[in-house]
């Protein structure tokens, strides 16, 4: 395409950033506003945007690791504090802590097999998934949240600020994640299986 400064119009050089004849900043849209072009600006087309690549990188990761963090959790976490006899003075001051625990381990394991589910959907670009991943997003806000409140109420000595934390960083990536999903050309020609 051929444009000219808008100062002096003169001829220039596709890609040029400065006019060589009066030194002006060239901007693309006066660029194409000075000659009358229609050619398309130089960004990527609609059709371009598909694969996993972009913000779509993010989810990828999360899902990745997100078994893994279900399994040291339960494992790691919830199942020791469970079974360990150096805990069973703790469970027996707080009686509600057993079944809490096993909520827990039951909520994780949720996590667990979702995610198994979401990766599978997502490296098989499956036109299902964001509708699942949208799904997944709230129900684990809801059920973080289930679990932070039930803690607050057994246990009021337990770590609240943590607990918010916690549930206000789940809100804030599932109305992040919610949104990209929902409206992400990348996300509707990517999962199209």
């Amino acid at each position: 395409m051929t444009i000219s400064c808008a100062t002096c119009s003169s001829a220039l050089e596709e890609g040029s950033l400065v006019c060589p004849n009066c030194g002006t900043t060239v901007a693309v849209d006066s660029a194409i506003a000075v000659t009358g072009s229609t050619d398309a600006p130089a960004y990527k087309h609609d059709e371009d945007l598909n694969g996993i690549g972009g913000w779509l990188i993010l989810p990828a990761i999360g899902l990745a690791i997100a078994p893994f963090v279900a399994l040291y959790i339960i494992f790691m976490v919830d199942l020791p504090v469970l079974t360990d006899s150096k805990y069973q003075e703790v469970l027996t001051r707080h009686p509600a802590l057993p079944g809490l625990l096993i909520f827990e381990i039951i909520v994780n394991a949720f996590f667990l097999a979702g995610s198994l589910g979401l990766n599978f959907l997502f490296y098989k670009k499956k036109r299902v998934l964001p509708t699942c991943m949208i799904a997944y997003l709230i129900i684990q806000f809801l059920l973080i949240m289930a679990d932070n409140l039930a803690t607050a109420a057994f246990i009021p000595s337990a770590n609240t600020a943590g607990n918010i934390f916690e549930v206000v960083r789940s809100f804030v990536g599932a109305v992040i994640w919610i949104a990209y999903f929902h409206s992400s050309i990348r996300v509707e020609n990517t999962f199209v299986n």
